[in-house]
């Protein structure tokens, strides 16, 4: 321990002040400009958090703590500085009780050390310089390089593994087992730091890469260091394969690398624990003994509640036959490493929902059953030897052929039933919290742009990566596990209600409000197609009444009754709306609403009802109900402002009528499933998130978990992947129009015909120009062009009147 310095200060009162120096100074921004304001956006600061560790630590006489204004930039927020022994080092993004937990053990194993330290392969990528933003902290370290004493490190990009290490007990005699993650090197300079300290204090160093070496930074230094310190290094590959580029490089024999590769690939507790033992007896000459690697199925079945290789009969023991079932599959890795909180969240909410949950692990469904052709986790949900499933949540990234392949086809339509794709991101719950842009483009591509070519429904993320120590776990995200089985039960609830039963609402687009703008879709004739779409459906035994025999006759229905265009809208008419909700009652509705959408909403329209469609204290709604179908008249997004503005604003909240009408449809009405008739409405671009919704985001909040069925164009894929991404839509694309000249027609067809014929006779019989004259001025009122012509003259007689009156 260094001694402890003191200093004497004399105050300008002239009174001496004897002063004990200490070793460090922690300094957080707090409730700054960016720091800790949840009111603008930014994560919280946790006070708490930082005090309770400096006295847990009883680091008051060697750590000093403040708290204080602004540190670093907003980008970066939040932000905290540590001074030690002189060196300083800068973090952002603390955002979480680990972060701070990592930056006070750093500070302990400083003080243990007695001596400045670079900040540890956890915290690296937390760290900047402010002054000379170099990317990390590089600071030189006292002492010689340690020697290769210290036991066991295993580095690997998979965060499975690094569970599964945590899961093992060891002997006490046992050497050090230490796991890294390849994924917080991001430099050379972090790969240096370790290489100085953990890796160099290793005995036997095992290198799991996914990918090429070139991908670890520093891979060729570490080997190099390897060698010379005659430490035992072991690389193998990720996925499986002998790799003669990474037997070149160990500096154990073939043997002992084949063997280890062979315990890692089988996975689990029991194999890991079996490799440490045998690596400790052929490497360190201990006598512990090792097991023989044990295989493990690559696909099998999962509960909470029942044993670790159960089989399909254990299962069906708790199986309810009356109850709906939704079918779960996740990656064999998960089960291995222990990594299923996010997957017993699912299912404890589906058994919540009185529904079975069949959870299936599989190591890809791009592994085919050679009888059947489908991924061997459909074996499970296989009606003739397993259990028929309604729906299936999945959480398995990519898609299960490639693009430009039609493998999955078959196995799709032999499943036959709807594929919620739910998303567990990498990334961590606060970044994606505070992003406008939702998942990161690796989650995009992973989870929601490949999984598209399978068909699948695109839900919200479920679950995120968060640090726990040494490890990484998928922590589940409560609500959004609730939004998932909820579309989930409603699709199985869809499956089992008789068509009779089903109530089905179809919106219309509606732009600008505008009774001439009613059911606008781009290259769809919507009003023809819908009613084409109820007759089919009547068919098919759904309860419909008193269809319009047209499209035509179906909108003047709907502008009769009552329509969202004020120029025409009477009192009549709101008071005969297909639907009213009171002012108590949607009040009720938006105190439901997450706290930050009410305050948008209420900021922007003032409190409910609103000023807009209201009659009688009541919010009304435009539509006409048909039976079991009910077609309504999408709500305008806004009003007293232009209109293209309010159509294609990002960042206004829709108004208390907006809200009000989705509300109705799912609490009044009681929908099973929406139906957005064509290109395009104006939820899917409410505002929110980009991809990967919250519940603060407001299309999720207002469509909630009603499926949403979407007929759109087929040559717009960028707008429609907006309402699957957006809205969980399903999207059934139709072909474009036909295309024609656009010519003359009808009485403007004749108009020019007269014309032409204007001309000839001027030239060849002048006698018969009064008649034709007469001709074309009565075609000219019967068309209403002399409106126009009329409006034309008088433009051109006030330019002219003008220019006079200037010169």
């Amino acid at each position: 321990m260094a001694e402890i310095k003191r200093q004497r200060v004399m105050r300008p009162d002239g009174k001496a002040i004897n002063l004990v120096q200490r070793r460090g100074h922690l300094s957080y921004c707090y409730n700054a400009c960016c720091c800790g304001r949840t009111d603008r956006g930014y994560a919280p600061v946790l006070v708490d958090v930082y005090k309770n560790e400096w006295l847990r630590r009883k680091m008051r006489n060697q750590v000093h703590l403040t708290k204080g204004g602004c540190l670093g930039p907003c980008t970066l927020a939040n932000v905290a500085t540590l001074l030690f022994d002189g060196h300083s080092v800068w973090f952002h993004s603390v955002n979480s009780e680990w972060h701070i937990k990592a930056i006070f053990d750093y500070i302990d194993r400083m003080l243990a050390a007695d001596c400045f330290l670079s900040p540890p392969a956890e915290l690296a990528e937390f760290v900047f310089q402010y002054y000379t933003w170099k990317g990390s902290e590089t600071a030189t370290l006292r002492g010689e390089t340690p020697s290769p004493t210290d036991g066991i490190v295993f580095l690997t990009h998979a965060d499975t593994d690094l569970l599964t290490l945590s899961r093992i007990s060891l002997p006490d005699d046992f050497p050090k087992v230490l796991g890294l993650s390849l994924l917080a090197i991001k430099t050379e300079a972090h790969m240096a730091q370790l290489l100085e300290r953990e890796i160099g204090a290793a005995q036997v160093i095992i290198l799991r890469i996914h990918g090429r070496p070139s991908s670890v930074p520093g891979f060729h230094e570490l080997v190099k260091r390897a060698q010379q310190n005659q430490q035992h290094l072991i690389v193998i590959s990720g996925t499986g394969e002998l790799n003669p580029e990474f037997a070149a490089v160990s500096t154990v024999s073939p043997a002992i690398q084949q063997d280890a590769l062979s315990y890692v690939q089988a996975g689990g507790a029991g194999n890991f624990t079996s490799l440490l033992y045998y690596l400790s007896d052929h490497l360190l000459l201990t006598g512990y003994g090792a097991d023989l690697p044990q295989t493990l199925p690559e696909h099998g079945l999962y509960h909470p509640d029942l044993p670790e290789n159960a089989e399909l009969s254990d299962w069906q023991k708790h199986y309810d036959p009356r109850q709906p079932t939704v079918g779960i599959t996740f990656y064999r890795s998960h089960w291995i490493s222990g990594n299923t909180a996010f997957v017993d969240a699912l299912i404890r909410s589906l058994e919540d929902r009185q529904i079975n949950a069949l959870a299936v692990y599989t190591s890809s469904l791009k592994a085919i059953h050679p009888g059947t052709g489908c991924p061997q986790a459909f074996q499970f949900f296989d009606r003739t030897t397993g259990v028929a499933i309604d729906t299936l949540i999945n959480t398995v990234s990519y898609a299960m052929t490639d693009a430009d392949q039609q493998g999955s086809s078959g196995a799709l339509r032999q499943l036959d039933v709807p594929i919620l794709q739910a998303i567990t991101s990498g990334m961590s719950r606060v970044p994606w919290e505070l992003s406008s842009r939702g998942l990161t483009p690796l989650d995009t591509a992973m989870n929601v742009a490949i999984p598209e070519f399978d068909g699948r429904i695109i839900t919200v993320p479920i679950s995120f990566k968060e640090k726990n120590g040494d490890t990484t776990a998928y922590e589940p995200v409560p609500d959004r596990i609730e939004r998932v089985t909820g579309i989930a039960q409603r699709l199985a609830r869809l499956r089992h209600t008789p068509n009779a039963q089903k109530r089905v609402a179809f919106i219309f687009t509606n732009s600008n409000a505008k009774a001439s703008q009613i059911g606008n879709a781009v290259g769809l004739d919507a009003p023809a197609s819908l009613l084409a779409m109820l007759q089919a459906m009547q068919d098919e035994g759904y309860s419909l009444e008193n269809l319009p025999t047209t499209g035509t006759e179906l909108i003047h229905q709907l502008i009769d009754r009552c329509s969202y265009d004020e120029t025409y809208l009477t009192p009549e008419q709101l008071a005969q709306a297909v639907g009213r909700v009171s002012t108590s009652q949607y009040t009720q509705w938006l105190k439901e609403l997450p706290e930050p959408l009410q305050q948008k909403m209420l900021k922007q329209w003032g409190p409910p009802p609103g000023e807009t469609y209201v009659h009688e204290g009541k919010i009304s709604f435009a539509g006409i109900e048909l039976g079991n179908a009910i077609v309504l008249l999408q709500p305008p997004r806004g009003y007293g402002m232009d209109p293209d503005a309010i159509y294609h604003q990002p960042d206004l909240a829709p108004t208390h009528h907006y809200y009000a009408v989705y509300r109705w449809l799912r609490d009044v009405w009681k929908a099973d499933a929406l139906v957005h008739v064509g290109k395009h409405g104006t939820l899917e671009w409410l505002p929110g998130k980009g991809m990967g919704l919250s519940e603060n985001c407001f299309p999720d909040a207002i469509l909630g978990d009603l499926p949403l069925f979407y007929p759109f164009i087929i040559n717009d894929p960028g707008e429609g992947s907006q309402a699957k991404r957006r809205g969980h839509a399903v999207v059934v694309d139709h072909l474009t129009p036909p295309m024609t000249t656009a010519d003359q027609y009808g009485e403007l067809a004749q108009l020019t015909q007269l014309v032409d014929e204007y001309y000839q006779v001027e030239m060849l019989d002048p006698a018969k120009l009064p008649l034709l004259q007469r001709q074309i001025w009565e075609l000219i009122q019967r068309t209403n062009l002399d409106t126009d012509l009329s409006a034309l003259l008088s433009r051109d007689m006030a330019i002219t009147n003008m220019t006079g009156t200037m010169n």
